[in-house]
């Protein structure tokens, strides 16, 4: 009779146990979805931060080359002007 009543309160231990690790297991899946999406959306803000900046110093750069462009246009149509018949 002792030996059933050992054998029951084991199983009972061991279901007492595995409810808590299929508790845990659940609770560190859902942390680690969590985790996952998380650390994709920063990884998309830092290339998104990083785009943009490059974005603008091209933006930059083209209006200074256009800027450029416009005075030699600027000079050139007025030197052009003096040499008219």
């Amino acid at each position: 009779m002792e030996v059933v009543t050992r054998y029951g309160d084991h199983k009972s231990e061991l279901e007492e146990r595995i409810r808590a690790l299929e508790g845990e297991q659940t609770s560190l899946i859902t942390d680690i979805s969590a985790l996952k999406e998380r650390l994709t959306e920063l990884e998309l803000e830092r290339h998104a931060s990083s785009l943009a900046n490059e974005v603008e110093a091209l933006r930059t750069e083209k209006a200074v080359l256009e800027e450029k462009i416009s005075s030699y246009t600027v000079e050139s149509a007025s030197s052009t002007e003096g040499y008219q018949v």
